[in-house]
């Protein structure tokens, strides 16, 4: 492959072309999966169908679990997953292909009687994993008040709320817990649909938040943009060098970016972000947010693919669209290099020049 210093601008109108401006057919895109990601494809569809007449996109949230095995079978044209392709996910669909879209992250959530609105409680993995195991029962721990000596809990028993269906959410929740707590590591893991050990399972991240409001001492998670919507509390999350760390637009942002400038990064973007990342405001719990699109797909359906991939990567990152639905938008610039490796693989004997970013 050849790489030409270019402008952004150039870029952007090579990436273009690739895609054949000027069609007049009519293009059918259907979009599935993460239910973290839906609040911002539901504005990225609106107004990519605003500025391309002709195009028309559907949209659902379904869970990444879903979105991930019908945008390989071909029931779907693009899955959205909060999960990056294991290697065991690579194995059983070798034909997906995984593009980064947004930053986002999964948080804590809580409602505990008692503790004012807008406290934010410390909370470290060990502990975190063992509450969710049921090991540790009423907000009163020691281990709980040991990290927030500053906060009078009651005594009143942990109601865990977790996800019922396969999730990203999920995945990037118990990768967190699973590479802080040997504990959870061992006994459970990560997984998109783990075998909790205690706890009320609901489908999505709205049914979690609705669970959590609704219960008396409940503790559950959904990423920024339920939290910014619900203007819920959130928990500090102990990171990797010992600092409590909320999640917000920025912090998460200092993960993403760390992870771009890290030379052993992966291409395809699959190797977890979760807890690995240095930083005094880096948030432990940050994710890529993946579209998941199927080398099988038809050539023309494959153009109109890369056409809303390359708007979505540039234009609809603007913060009206990422910012204001709970995202960080991507910094091209350090994405460039490995996008032009993905959208070429996804679209199979294309001869145009990538030109890298000048």
């Amino acid at each position: 492959m050849k790489f030409v210093t270019r402008t952004a601008g150039a870029v952007l109108a090579g990436l273009v072309a690739m895609v054949g401006v000027g069609q007049a057919r009519a293009a059918d895109i259907t979009i599935s999966g993460s239910t973290m990601l839906f609040p911002l494809e539901q504005v990225w569809s609106q107004a990519y169908m605003k500025s391309h007449p002709g195009t028309h996109i559907s949209v659902a949230s379904t869970g990444s679990g879903f979105g991930i095995s019908n945008a390989a079978n071909g029931n779907i044209t693009i899955g959205a997953s909060d999960a990056y392709l294991t290697r065991d996910l690579k194995k059983r669909y070798p034909s997906l292909v995984s593009i980064p879209v947004a930053f986002e992250d999964t948080q804590v959530i809580y409602n505990v009687p008692g503790i004012a609105k807008g406290t934010t409680l410390r909370m470290d993995g060990p502990t975190l994993a063992r509450i969710f195991m049921g090991k540790i029962r009423f907000w009163d721990d020691k281990a709980l008040r040991s990290l927030n000596p500053d906060v009078t809990f009651p005594h009143r028993r942990i109601k865990v709320i977790h996800r019922a269906d396969a999730s990203g959410t999920t995945f990037v929740f118990t990768d967190y817990l699973a590479q802080t707590s040997k504990e959870w590591n061992e006994e459970i893991g990560r997984d998109l649909s783990p075998a909790w050990p205690v706890g009320s399972g609901y489908n999505g991240s709205d049914a979690v938040v609705a669970a959590v409001l609704a219960t008396p001492g409940a503790i559950g998670y959904v990423g920024l943009g339920w939290i910014n919507e619900y203007h819920l509390d959130s928990m500090a999350l102990k990171n990797r060098d010992g600092y409590f760390v909320k999640g917000t637009v920025k912090t998460i942002q200092a993960a993403g970016k760390a992870a771009l400038h890290d030379p052993s990064f992966p291409d395809d973007f699959n190797r977890s972000i979760v807890w690995k990342l240095h930083g005094k405001d880096v948030y432990p719990d940050a994710n890529f947010e993946f579209w998941m699109v199927s080398t099988s797909l038809p050539g023309s359906t494959m153009n109109d693919v890369k056409k809303l991939v390359m708007w979505a990567l540039t234009k609809g990152q603007v913060e009206k669209y990422t910012v204001k639905t709970g995202f960080s938008p991507l910094p091209f610039a350090p994405l460039k290099p490995r996008l032009n490796k993905i959208l070429n693989h996804i679209l199979p004997g294309n001869t145009v020049d990538i030109e890298s970013g000048g």
